[in-house]
């Protein structure tokens, strides 16, 4: 109690001035309207702007569980598109039934390393073997083929960029199978080349190049890029096709790791064809 008193003593002037404040605070607010309702209006304005900045903390925060949330969603329904399932007819005689089978299933993962700046790029995934995910699995991003995995171990894999002097793809434009391959010829970042096309093939600028059925790692149907140059000359019969890919690897951090259930069985057969 002593020093309780020694300090109200000691600090009498300073606890004064403190109460006075807050009489003063209470007549000019409390008793005229106007005042009060700046105030009001002020601290209102306080208050939603610390909400706004606690709201976009919280939400940076849960930024990465929210994209692991959203790369489960769409890898669920990956598996429901018509381009990854096999129709089976029950009966062949009648065709009075028939049922479907997801060949293909998705695993989300995350970008940990890449390179863009290289002939051979290459990009590190944070999943492996003991996801199931095996050498020569396709991978996509959110708009397209992203690349080819080309080892494992057990908790993490590398992956083949799309942008790799070696990586080679059978496009189709439009419906029509080119069996030329789709090449990075590491001249220019995002831009892909197919040579050889004949002329008189219907293909324009801005048409969507896809994935066919000349692969057993990719789904049909899914994004390479799309048309952005035609390089022709009147000496030959033959066009260059230049393509900005759907993925662009400077943004990417999050990916899916394509496995065709079959692809073993596929594979043997292709085997024994050749």
């Amino acid at each position: 109690m002593q020093r309780l008193l020694a300090f109200i003593e000691h600090n009498l002037h300073l606890i004064l001035f403190v109460v006075l404040q807050m009489v003063c605070g209470f007549l000019i607010f409390g008793l005229n309207p106007y005042q009060q309702a700046s105030f009001t209006h002020r601290a209102s304005n306080v208050t939603a702007f610390v909400n706004t900045l606690t709201s976009d903390f919280v939400n940076y925060l849960n930024l990465k569980e929210q994209n692991i949330m959203l790369q489960d969603q769409v890898a669920f329904q990956f598996r429901d598109l018509p381009s990854t399932t096999f129709l089976y007819l029950d009966d062949t005689l009648t065709v009075s039934d028939t049922t479907s089978r997801p060949v293909f299933d998705l695993v989300p993962v995350q970008v940990v390393y890449q390179t863009a700046n290289k002939a051979e790029n290459i990009f590190i995934i944070n999943k492996g073997s003991k996801q199931g995910i095996k050498r020569n699995m396709g991978v996509l991003s959110s708009e397209g083929v992203a690349g080819i995995v080309l080892a494992t171990n057990e908790s993490y894999s590398t992956v083949m960029s799309l942008l790799n002097v070696n990586f080679s793809l059978t496009p189709n434009i439009k419906g029509v199978e080119y069996f030329l391959p789709i090449k990075w010829e590491n001249k220019r970042t995002n831009i892909l080349r197919i040579k050889g096309v004949n002329k008189l093939e219907n293909i324009s600028l801005g048409d969507v190049v896809k994935t066919g059925n000349s692969t057993v790692l990719f789904p049909p149907g899914l994004s390479i890029g799309k048309v952005v140059n035609i390089e022709t000359t009147s000496t030959s019969q033959y066009s260059d096709i230049e393509i900005e890919s759907a993925t662009d690897f400077r943004k990417l951090q999050y990916a899916y790791v394509v496995i065709n259930k079959d692809y073993n069985q596929i594979q043997e057969l292709l085997e024994y064809a050749n």
